[in-house]
C-alpha cells in the first residue's frame, strides 16, 4: 500500500479500515522529522549519477498530468548528467519556480521532491537559488491541502539539511525569511509549528558565539516587531527553541543545555523596565521555552533543564555576593523562571527537592545581604516605572509558595520553618499577608499547623502600626471560609470552638499588656457620628486597582472624606468578623458587644425617625386596604400609592448600574446588618457567660430596646430577624433548661416569660407576617423561627373537632409547621416533603380552628412558594391554597390582592437590601472569586501543551492577593483608598444572605393562574380592582392596544373616568423595574388576564364593562392565537344571543386543527347560510375580527411562507361576498392604527367635484375637522360595529404636531410592525380582491405616503450619523453609496424587536463619544434604524406601484401625484440613474406602471422634466442589464 492511502487508515478505532479525516486531523498528523531521517543520505543514484534525473523519471511514471508532462520536457534536456544539471543550473531553477505555485496544484508535490534532490545534487551550488526557492515554497505551507503543506515543510526541512554547512555560517538572513511564517506576520496555527520544525535543525548545528548572536538575532527581531504581534511572534520563537532541544520518546536534545544558556545569557541584557516581570518579551520567551520543555520531558530526563537553571542561578548568587554583579535584574528573572517551574504540574519533573530549597533560602540570605547601603541602589537602578525590589519580593515568595504547596511533610518539618522563618523576619507585611492568602486560597493542607503560628505573632508585632491591613486580613481569611479548624488541627494557637488565640504580647511591643483582643473592642467602641450615614448613598464599588476617588469608593452625599461614616461601618464590620473567631474573655466580649449594639440600636432610631420626618414616604406606608384589612373598591384610599417623594426615599434616583442598596430605610440597610450580626454574637457569648442572671437582664434590655425602637421600621432586615431569634433563643434557654433556671431570680425568670408569652405574640406577629410574603427564603425562616420560640396562640375550638368533646386547650402548631417547611431545602430530592407540610398546613388552616392571629400565615407563605425556583410545587401549592379559597374568600382575596397590586406600581415590591443589578455584581465577584481556583483546562501552542492549570490557578490567586496588599505597610493614620474599598466589599457580602435572582414576573403569572383557578369568584367581588389593575396592563404593559384607549378619548364609554382611576392605580413610570417587559412577557400575562374575565359568570355587571367588551372586540384582532382565542372567550362569556349560537365555529377559527375546515365551509355572503342576517349586524363584527388576526398572524404549524401566503388568500376568498361596508369594516381594522395619520391629511370629498383640491399631507383642518369626522370614514373606522361610539381623535394629539401639521410625524407613533403589516395586507387586498378593494385606496394612499415621507427622514438621519461616525475613525463608509437603494430585503411584519438596539434615536449632534463601545453600539443602532427605514419605504412604494397596476377606473389619481412626486420620486431622482442599471428598484418599477397605460403616461412628463431624461439615462447606461431595459 503507497503512502497516501495509510494516511487514510483509521487510526481512531473500530471496525472500518479506513475513515474519513478533516483537514485539521491531517495536518496534526505531519510530523516534520527529516532531521532524523539517515536511510536517504545512504543511497547512492543508480542511473546518470544524479539524484535529481532519478526523482524526473520516478515522477514521469507517476504523475501523469499534462502539466507535469511539460515540465518533463522541459527538463529532459538538463538532466542527462550531473554535469549537465550543473551547467544548466540557472535555467533548471527557473523551470521549477515557475511550477511552485498553486496554478500547478497537481505538479506542486512532485516539483518539491525536484527541488530537494536538486539540493542534494549540488550542495552549495544552489546557494543563489536559495531565497528564490524559498520565498516561493513558504506560501504552499498556507494551504488547505495537507498533502501539500506536508510536502512544503519536507522541502523546505531537506534544503536546509543539505545546505546546513553554509547556512550555519550565518543564519540571521536564513531567519529572517522564516520570521513572518514563525509570527512575525498573521499565520495560522500549524505554520508557526511547521516552519519551526523546519529550521530547528539548523539551529542546533550553531555553536558558542554563533549561537549567541543567532539568539541576539532572533530577541531583536522580536522586540522590534509590531507590538500587536509580539505575542504571536514570541510564541513562534518559543516553537522554535523547543523544537530545537527536545527529541525523541519524551527526552531533550544533547543541545538543550547550551540552547536553554543562549536564551538566559540573552535575557541577561535586557534592561527590565517593567513592574511586573510577565510584561517582559524577553523572559516570557525563555519562560514560554522552559514550559514547553517540562511538559514534554519525563521526570528522569528533565535534568538538563534543572541542572542549567540551578548552574545559572549559583553563578549569579556567586557574582551578588562578590560584588562582580552590576545588576540584579538576572537574578530576578532566575527567581521567576524557578517559581513557575517549581508549580509546572504540581512539581512533578522534579526529583529532589533539597537542592531547589537550599537555593530559596539562597533567595532570602542575598536580598538581606543587599538590603542596604549603596550596593543596593546600584543594584536597584531601572529605568523610569521599574520596580525591581517589588518584582524581587514577588519572586520569591512566589517560589517559597510553590515549595510550601508541592514538597513532601519530611522536607517541610526539616527546612520548610526554616525558609519561614527566614521570610517573616526580612520581607514586608503586605507581601506575607498576600502570601498566606494565597496558601489558603489554594488549600495548602498544611497551612494551619504551620503557617498560623507566624501570623499570629506578626499580627501581635506588627498591630499597632498596621492594624488597618491585618484586619483586612483576617476578615477575608474568616468571611470566605478560608480557615477551617478540624479536630486534628487543635493546637496552640486554635482552640476546641475553633477560634484563633493570639498570643500574648512581649514587654519590648507596643501592645505590651495589652490583647490583640482588647484592642478589637475598644477599636469597635471608638464613638462614630451615625448621623452622617442619612446622607450617604453607597453605589456598586469600582472593580478596577485605580486609586480611588471618593466617588469610586462608593459614596455619594456630603459626607465623602477617607475617615467617612461609611469606612468606619466596614471597619465596625470587620471587627466583628475577627471578633467572632477569635479567643476573647466572654464577660468582657459580652459588655463590648452590648454597648456597641446599645449605640447602634439608638443610632439607627434617631436616624428612622429623622428619614421618616423628612420624607412623606417613608411615613405613610401604602397598604391598599382598610382598618379592617378589606380594600374599598369604591372609594381611593390615601394609602394606596406611594407619596411623590418615594422614588428618594426608595433610593431609585441612583442610576441603575451604580445603585447598591434600595428599599425603605436603605441608607440604614448596612448599620441594620450590622446590629443583627451583634445582636447573634451577643446571644452566642452569653452561653458561655457564668453570671446567668445580669446576662439575662442585659440580653432582655436588649430585646425590649431592639423590638420597640428597630424592628417596627426594619422588620424586613434578615439579619435583624436572625439577631433577634438568637437572642430569643437564648433567653428561652434561659428560662427552659433546668440548671440555668435555677440560677435566675424570680424576677428576671417572670421577665423573661412575659416577654416570650403569647401576648407578646400577639403584639408581633402583625409586625412581621409581611415577611412570609417576601422573596427571600432566609427572611421568612428566620420569621418563623422566632416567632416559633414564643408561646403560642391555642387553636380554636370547635371545627371539625367539635365532636370530639375535649375541653382541653392546645397550642396552634401552624407557626412550627411553616418553620418546619421553609428549613426543607427546595430541591427534587425533598420537594415532596415541603408539599407534605404544606398540606398539613392547608388542612389546619381551613379547619376552623386556626386563631386570627394566625389565619394569614398559610396564605402568604403558599403565595410566597411561587417565588421559589422550582416548578413542581407551583400546581400543588394553587389547590392547597384553593382549600382556603373555598372556605373563607375574603382571606383569600386579601391576600392575593395584597401582592397582586403590587404589580400595578413596582416599586411596592422592593425589599429594602441590595439592588438586583448589586446581586449581579456581587454573584460575579464570588464566581470570579471561585473561578481563580479552579483547575481550568489550558489551550495548547499550535499542538504543544504550555500553559498548566496549576501553574495558571497559582499565578492568579498569587496576582490577585498581591494588588489586595499592594498599600499594606502604609502606616499613615488615615486609611487608604485600596484598604478602604476591600473592607466594603467583604461588608457588602456580609450583609447579603440570599443572592439568587427572583423571578418577578413568573410570580406575577402564578398568581394570576391562581385566580383563574380558584378565585374567579372572589375576583368577580372584587371587579374594580381587578379591572382597573387589567386596563392599566393592557395600555401600559400591552403596548398594542394604545390606540384603543386613544380611539376612545371623549366617547360615552366614561373612559375619562377610567383614566383618572388608572392615574390613581398604576405607575406605569417604574414598570419593568423588577418584571420582564419583553413581548412574550406581556403575551402571556394578558393571556392570563383574559382567562379569567372569560371565567367570569357575569360579565355584565363588572366595573366598566362596556369599555372592557369593547376591549376585548381589540384584542380579537391580535395576530398571537392565544391571545386571540382568549380573547374570544371573554367575548363570548358576554352570553350574546346574537353570538351565542356561532360559538363553535368562532372557536373552529382560532384552532389550528380547524381552521382550514371551517374556512372551506365558510359562507360570509348577505345570502349565505353561515351567519343568520338577523346575527349579522351583532356577529359579522366578531367574525372578522376573528379573520384579520388570523391573516396577520404568523404562528402556529402553518407559519411557514407558503403556509402564510395560503391562509391569507383563503381568507381573502371568503370575503369576497360580503357587502361593502363590511368589507370597509374589516379594512378599517388595519387602520385604527393610524387614526392619527389620517386625521392630518386631505379629506377624500376635497378630492372630488368642481372645486376639489390637491391631496396633501398637512391639511389646514380649518375648524379641526378631521378626515374621521366624515360619516364614510366614520363607518370604514367603525372596528367595533358601533358606529356611535366612534369620534375624532384626541384633538391634543394632532395640535402637538409641527406647523403646518404634517402627517409623517404622526407616523412616528406607529410601530414600523404595524406599518409593514398594513403593507401586506393591501398588498394581498389588490391582488384578491382587486377593484373591490378601491373603496380603502384614499386611506392607503395616506398611510403610504406619509410613511415613505417618514422613511426618507429617518434614512436622512441614519446616513448622517453613519457619516458623521465614519469620518471620527478615519475611514469611509462603503454603505453610504447605495443608502437609497430599495434592494428588495424587507424586514418581517412580525419580527421581534428584542434584538434591536436599545439606544434612543438621535441626530448626528447626538453622536460625541469617544469610548469605543458607545461608538460601536450608536453605529449598529444607526445602521438598524436605516435597515428598518429602508425595508418600510420598499414595501410601501411596492403597495404604490401594485395600486397604479390594478388601473382602477373609478379612482383618480391625480389629485395624488403631486404629493407623490414630492415625497417618492424627488428625493431619489437624481440617483435613479445610477441604482438601476443592473437592476430595477421598486420606484422605476412604480414609473413603469405609469407607462402601461394613456391614463397614466402623463404623468411622467408633466410634473417633473427630469423624469424622463432620467428613464433615457438608464436605458444608455453603459452596464445597463437587459432586464431592466
Amino acid at each position: 500500500m503507497d503512502n497516501e492511502a495509510v494516511k487514510q487508515l483509521n487510526t481512531f478505532g473500530g471496525r472500518k479500515t479506513f475513515r474519513f479525516k478533516s483537514f485539521n486531523q491531517r495536518i496534526d498528523a505531519i510530523e516534520i522529522g527529516v532531521s532524523r531521517r539517515i536511510v536517504r543520505d545512504f543511497d547512492e543514484p543508480e542511473d546518470h549519477g544524479s539524484y535529481f534525473a532519478e526523482a524526473l523519471d520516478k515522477w514521469s511514471e507517476l504523475n501523469c498530468t499534462k502539466d507535469f508532462t511539460d515540465l518533463s520536457a522541459q527538463l529532459r534536456s538538463h538532466r542527462q548528467s550531473l554535469a549537465q544539471i550543473l551547467y544548466h543550473k540557472e535555467e533548471i531553477v527557473s523551470i521549477l519556480v515557475s511550477y511552485l505555485s498553486l496554478d500547478h496544484a497537481l505538479v506542486v508535490e512532485s516539483v518539491l521532491d525536484l527541488v530537494t534532490t536538486l539540493a542534494r545534487d549540488l550542495q552549495d551550488e544552489v546557494l543563489p537559488y536559495f531565497e528564490r526557492l524559498v520565498r516561493q515554497i513558504l506560501p504552499l505551507i498556507k494551504v488547505d491541502s495537507a498533502e501539500i503543506v506536508e510536502a512544503a515543510c519536507n522541502a523546505l526541512a531537506y534544503l536546509f539539511k543539505y545546505l546546513s554547512k553554509s547556512l550555519t555560517k550565518d543564519l540571521c538572513p536564513t531567519f529572517d525569511l522564516i520570521s513572518p511564517m514563525l509570527g512575525a506576520e498573521r499565520q495560522r496555527a500549524n505554520v508557526r509549528r511547521f516552519s519551526a520544525e523546519s529550521m530547528a535543525f539548523l539551529i542546533r548545528k550553531l555553536r558558542g558565539t554563533a549561537l549567541q548572536s543567532f539568539v541576539s538575532h532572533t530577541v531583536q527581531a522580536m522586540v522590534e516587531c509590531s507590538p500587536n504581534r509580539v505575542s504571536d511572534f514570541r510564541d513562534g520563537l518559543a516553537l522554535l527553541y523547543f523544537e530545537c532541544i527536545r527529541n525523541v520518546n519524551s527526552q531533550l536534545h544533547s543541545r538543550a543545555s547550551p540552547v536553554l544558556t543562549a536564551l538566559l545569557r540573552e535575557l541577561y541584557k535586557e534592561e527590565l523596565a517593567v513592574s511586573r516581570l510577565e510584561d517582559s518579551a524577553t523572559y516570557m520567551l525563555v519562560l514560554s521555552v522552559v514550559k514547553l520543555s517540562l511538559h514534554y520531558v519525563k521526570r528522569d530526563y528533565a535534568e538538563p533543564i534543572w541542572s542549567t537553571l540551578l548552574a545559572e542561578y549559583d553563578s549569579q548568587t556567586q557574582a551578588l555576593r562578590d560584588g562582580r554583579a552590576e545588576r540584579i535584574q538576572p537574578f530576578a528573572a532566575l527567581l521567576g523562571l524557578l517559581s513557575s517551574a517549581t508549580v509546572l504540574r504540581k512539581g512533578s519533573r522534579i526529583s529532589d527537592y533539597s537542592p531547589m530549597i537550599q537555593r530559596c533560602q539562597t533567595a532570602f540570605d542575598i536580598s538581606h545581604e543587599t538590603a542596604t547601603g549603596d550596593r543596593r541602589q546600584q543594584l536597584l537602578q531601572t529605568h523610569e516605572g521599574s520596580s525591581m525590589d517589588a518584582i524581587l519580593t514577588t519572586s520569591r515568595l512566589k517560589w517559597l509558595s510553590g515549595l510550601l504547596l508541592q514538597c513532601d511533610m519530611t522536607h517541610l518539618l526539616s527546612t520548610g520553618r526554616l525558609l519561614l522563618d527566614l521570610a517573616f523576619a526580612r520581607e514586608s507585611l503586605g507581601s506575607l499577608l498576600s502570601m498566606a492568602l494565597t496558601l489558603a486560597r489554594l488549600q495548602w493542607n498544611q497551612w494551619n499547623q504551620i503557617m498560623l503560628p507566624y501570623l499570629t505573632k506578626m499580627t501581635v508585632r506588627m498591630w499597632s502600626t498596621h492594624r488597618r491591613p491585618l484586619l483586612m486580613f483576617w476578615t477575608e481569611l474568616f468571611q470566605k471560609n478560608l480557615f477551617s479548624s478540624k479536630d486534628s488541627s487543635i493546637s496552640s494557637v486554635v482552640t476546641a470552638r475553633g477560634q484563633i488565640l493570639f498570643p500574648s504580647p512581649s514587654q519590648d511591643t507596643p501592645l505590651a499588656g495589652t490583647s490583640v483582643s482588647r484592642l478589637l473592642l475598644e477599636w469597635l467602641a471608638e464613638p462614630i457620628e451615625w448621623s452622617a450615614l442619612a446622607e450617604q448613598s453607597m453605589v456598586i464599588p469600582a472593580d478596577d486597582d485605580r486609586e480611588d476617588d471618593d466617588e469610586e469608593l462608593g459614596l455619594t452625599g456630603s459626607e465623602s472624606s477617607s475617615n467617612g461614616v461609611v469606612q468606619a461601618l466596614a471597619t465596625k464590620s470587620a471587627i466583628l468578623t475577627m471578633l467572632e473567631h477569635t479567643v476573647v474573655d466572654s464577660q468582657v466580649l459580652l459588655d463590648g458587644l452590648h454597648m456597641f449594639a446599645t449605640h447602634a440600636s439608638e443610632a439607627i432610631a434617631e436616624l428612622t425617625s429623622k428619614l421618616a420626618s423628612d420624607s412623606e414616604c417613608l411615613r405613610n406606608r401604602p397598604l391598599g386596604a382598610d382598618e379592617h384589612g378589606q380594600g374599598n373598591s369604591n372609594t381611593k384610599s390615601t394609602t394606596d400609592v406611594w407619596p411623590s417623594d418615594a422614588t428618594e426615599a426608595l433610593g431609585l434616583f441612583i442610576p441603575r448600574s451604580e445603585r447598591l442598596f434600595w428599599g425603605p430605610y436603605y441608607q440604614l440597610y448596612p448599620l441594620v446588618c450590622l446590629l443583627g450580626r451583634a445582636l447573634e454574637m451577643e446571644a452566642q457569648v452569653s452561653h458561655h457567660v457564668s453570671t446567668l442572671d445580669d446576662t439575662s437582664k442585659k440580653a432582655l434590655d436588649m430585646w425590649f430596646l431592639v423590638l420597640q425602637n428597630v424592628l417596627p421600621a426594619h422588620s424586613a432586615n434578615t439579619s435583624l430577624v436572625e439577631g433577634m431569634y438568637k437572642l430569643a433563643g437564648y433567653l428561652r434557654y434561659a428560662v427552659t433548661v433546668t440548671k440555668s433556671a435555677e440560677k435566675l431570680s424570680p424576677e428576671t425568670k417572670q421577665n423573661v416569660l412575659a416577654a416570650l408569652s403569647s401576648e407578646q405574640l400577639v403584639l408581633l406577629v402583625p409586625c412581621l407576617e409581611d415577611n412570609l410574603l417576601s422573596t427571600q427564603p432566609s427572611l421568612r425562616l428566620k420569621t418563623l423561627q422566632l416567632l416559633s420560640l414564643f408561646d403560642q396562640v391555642p387553636a380554636e375550638k370547635g371545627g371539625h373537632n367539635e365532636k370530639s368533646g375535649t375541653e382541653e386547650e392546645t397550642s396552634c402548631n401552624v407557626i412550627q409547621l411553616a418553620a418546619d417547611l421553609e428549613s426543607i431545602p427546595p430541591t427534587l430530592d425533598t420537594y415532596k416533603d415541603r408539599l407534605n407540610y404544606m398540606r398539613r398546613m392547608s388542612v389546619f388552616s381551613s379547619n376552623g380552628r386556626i386563631p386570627k392571629i394566625y389565619e394569614n400565615v398559610f396564605p402568604y407563605l403558599a403565595i410566597a412558594q411561587f417565588s421559589v425556583n422550582l416548578s413542581l410545587i407551583w400546581p400543588e401549592t394553587i389547590k392547597q391554597i384553593g382549600l382556603i379559597a373555598g372556605k373563607n374568600t375574603g382571606l383569600f382575596w386579601r391576600a392575593t390582592w395584597k401582592q397582586l397590586r403590587k404589580f400595578n406600581d413596582q416599586r411596592m415590591l422592593i425589599e429594602t437590601g441590595l439592588a438586583p443589578d448589586a446581586k449581579k455584581w456581587l454573584t460575579g465577584c464570588r464566581a470570579q472569586w471561585s473561578e481563580q481556583t479552579a483547575l481550568a483546562t489550558q489551550p495548547k501552542l499550535d499542538g504543544h501543551a504550555m500553559e498548566c492549570p496549576n501553574l495558571a490557578r497559582f499565578n492568579l490567586v498569587s496576582s490577585t492577593e498581591n494588588s489586595k496588599f499592594a498599600t499594606a505597610d502604609d502606616t499613615t493614620a488615615t486609611m487608604s483608598p485600596h484598604i478602604s474599598r476591600h473592607l466594603q466589599r467583604l461588608m457588602i457580602e456580609s450583609t447579603c444572605v440570599d443572592l439568587d435572582p427572583v423571578n418577578y414576573t413568573n410570580i406575577h403569572k402564578q398568581l394570576l393562574k391562581m385566580v383563574v383557578d380558584i378565585g374567579a369568584h372572589a375576583a368577580e367581588s372584587h371587579s374594580k380592582q381587578i379591572v382597573l389593575s387589567f386596563l392599566a396592563f393592557i395600555k401600559y404593559d400591552f403596548g398594542w392596544t394604545v390606540a384603543f384607549f386613544r380611539r376612545h378619548e371623549g366617547t360615552d364609554l366614561d373612559l375619562d373616568l377610567v383614566d383618572v382611576d388608572l392615574e390613581a392605580a398604576y405607575v406605569p413610570e417604574f414598570r419593568g423595574l423588577v418584571t420582564d417587559t419583553s413581548s412574550r412577557a406581556s403575551d402571556a400575562v394578558c393571556t392570563l388576564w383574559l382567562k379569567l374575565f372569560a371565567k367570569i359568570k357575569n360579565p355584565q355587571s363588572l366595573y366598566q364593562a362596556p369599555v372592557l367588551h369593547s376591549l376585548f372586540m381589540r384584542l380579537l384582532t391580535r395576530s398571537d392565537n392565544g391571545v386571540q382565542r382568549d380573547a374570544l372567550e371573554c367575548v363570548l362569556a358576554w352570553r350574546d344571543p346574537h353570538v351565542a349560537p356561532y360559538a363553535d365555529h368562532l372557536r373552529a377559527l382560532v384552532d389550528e386543527k380547524r381552521f382550514r375546515d371551517e374556512v372551506n365551509t365558510l359562507d360570509l355572503g348577505i345570502d349565505g347560510n353561515s351567519i343568520n342576517v338577523v346575527h349579522r349586524k351583532t356577529a359579522m363584527p366578531v367574525v372578522l375580527r376573528l379573520l384579520y388576526g388570523q391573516m396577520m398572524g404568523r404562528s402556529g404549524k402553518t407559519s411557514r411562507k407558503d403556509g402564510v401566503r395560503a391562509r391569507r388568500m383563503a381568507i381573502l376568498n371568503i370575503l369576497v361576498n360580503v357587502p361593502p361596508e363590511e368589507m370597509r369594516m374589516f379594512i378599517g381594522i388595519g387602520l385604527e392604527s393610524f387614526r392619527a395619520v389620517l386625521a392630518r391629511v386631505t379629506p377624500h370629498e376635497r378630492l372630488e367635484g368642481d372645486h376639489s383640491e390637491l391631496f396633501s399631507l398637512s391639511y389646514d383642518q380649518g375648524e379641526k375637522k378631521t378626515a374621521i369626522d366624515v360619516e364614510a370614514n366614520d363607518a370604514l373606522m367603525d372596528v367595533d360595529g358601533e358606529g356611535d361610539h366612534c369620534a375624532s381623535p384626541n384633538q391634543r394629539d394632532i395640535e402637538c404636531a409641527d406647523s403646518p401639521m404634517d402627517s409623517s410625524f404622526a407616523m412616528e407613533d406607529v410601530p414600523h410592525k404595524a406599518q409593514l403589516s398594513f403593507f401586506y395586507l393591501i398588498v394581498e387586498l389588490v391582488k384578491q380582491l382587486g377593484f373591490k378593494a378601491v373603496p380603502v385606496f384614499h386611506e392607503s394612499l395616506a398611510i403610504i405616503l406619509s410613511s415613505v415621507k417618514l422613511a426618507q427622514r429617518q434614512l436622512d438621519i441614519a446616513n448622517d450619523e453613519l457619516k458623521e461616525l465614519a469620518e471620527d475613525r478615519m475611514e469611509s463608509d462603503d454603505d453610504n453609496d447605495n443608502d437609497d437603494d430599495d434592494d428588495g430585503s424587507v424586514i418581517n411584519e412580525e419580527s421581534d424587536d428584542e434584538d434591536a438596539p436599545d439606544q434612543e434615536v438621535g441626530g448626528p449632534a447626538a453622536i460625541k463619544s469617544n469610548d469605543t463601545a458607545d461608538i460601536e453600539k450608536t453605529r449598529k443602532n444607526a445602521a438598524y434604524r436605516k435597515d428598518i427605514a429602508r425595508s418600510v419605504r420598499h414595501l410601501a412604494i411596492k403597495c404604490l406601484t401594485d395600486m397604479f397596476v390594478l388601473q382602477p377606473p373609478s379612482f383618480d389619481f391625480t389629485p395624488y401625484i403631486p404629493c407623490i412626486y414630492n415625497v417618492v420620486i424627488d428625493p431619489r431622482i437624481d440617483t435613479l440613474s445610477r441604482e438601476n442599471t443592473q437592476n430595477s428598484s421598486v420606484l422605476l418599477l412604480l414609473l413603469k406602471s405609469w407607462s402601461l397605460t394613456p391614463r397614466y403616461f402623463s404623468y411622467l412628463a408633466e410634473y417633473n422634466p427630469l423624469t424622463m431624461r432620467t428613464l433615457f439615462d438608464i436605458l444608455v447606461a453603459p452596464k445597463v442589464q437587459p432586464k431592466v431595459i
